[in-house]
């Protein structure tokens, strides 16, 4: 089993790898984004009515 170093030099080294670890980082920050702006207007929501 591939250490943690290794997969994130293999990242490095090939440029396709990188491309789609950097599509999947943005893919996840931008979801979990969404989810927390989500959570806020239900819980101002629920204060308020």
């Amino acid at each position: 089993m591939k250490s943690l170093e290794e997969r994130l030099e293999e990242f490095a080294e090939d440029p396709a790898k990188k491309a789609k670890l950097f599509k999947w980082t943005i893919i996840i920050a931008y979801s979990m984004l969404m989810l927390g702006i989500v959570i806020i207007l239900a819980v101002l929501f629920n204060e308020r009515f």
